[in-house]
């Protein structure tokens, strides 16, 4: 007699990155927030509740048939590694099934890059994540937040807020991040690149 069983999928865990006061969520370091929240609305989640274990908040769904968790790191930026590392304990999730969204200066505003791997190119949140993951080997959604204009200071414009044209630009976002999202987690990172990673 022979038994058949349905295969299971592996969770994925998409993490944005972000500063978790108030008085951040409407800035450029931000935007991995916006777009887990994007994702969360665009494929049904609910809403985001907070894991003190994890010290993140956070939502759980599908995308498709692929059990997927949503993370909002409370650690502050420069400490996102350890709750990443949380979570991959927690749901028993493999370096290269987690996704982490983050702001880059080196994009232009309205474009991003989605890279398989490599080093943190001097952002502090990916260095944490590598630093407690011990590994490079997960996927990054590059969101571009363009430079900021000479004689600014960078920390001052990570932390600045968007303006309400660029907040209208990030809410119409909302379509592409979600197939970005889908086609990461049902189809593969290289067709994700191949589709999203071409100049605007």
């Amino acid at each position: 007699m022979f038994f058949f069983f349905p295969k299971i999928s592996e969770k994925f865990l998409i993490a944005g990155l972000g500063n978790p006061e108030t008085r951040y969520f409407s800035t450029r370091h931000n935007i991995g927030f916006k777009f887990v929240e994007s994702v969360a609305k665009s494929f049904d989640f609910g809403g985001f509740s907070f894991s003190e274990k994890l010290n993140s908040l956070v939502a759980e769904g599908k995308i498709g048939e692929s059990e997927v968790v949503l993370l909002k790191p409370s650690t502050y930026m420069n400490n996102s590694g350890l709750a990443v590392k949380a979570a991959k304990k927690k749901f028993g999730i493999k370096p290269e099934k987690i996704i982490i969204a983050h702001d880059d200066m080196d994009i232009a505003f309205g474009s991003q890059r989605i890279r398989k791997n490599g080093s943190s190119a001097g952002h502090n949140g990916i260095k944490s994540i590598i630093a407690e993951l011990e590994t490079p080997d997960f996927t990054r959604v590059r969101l571009g937040i363009g430079k900021p204009e000479a004689g600014i200071n960078i920390a001052d414009y990570v932390l600045s807020e968007f303006s309400e044209e660029e907040l209208d630009s990030i809410a119409e976002s909302r379509e592409k991040w979600a197939e970005i999202a889908k086609m990461l987690v049902l189809e593969s990172v290289e067709a994700a690149m191949n589709a999203f990673n071409r100049k605007n």
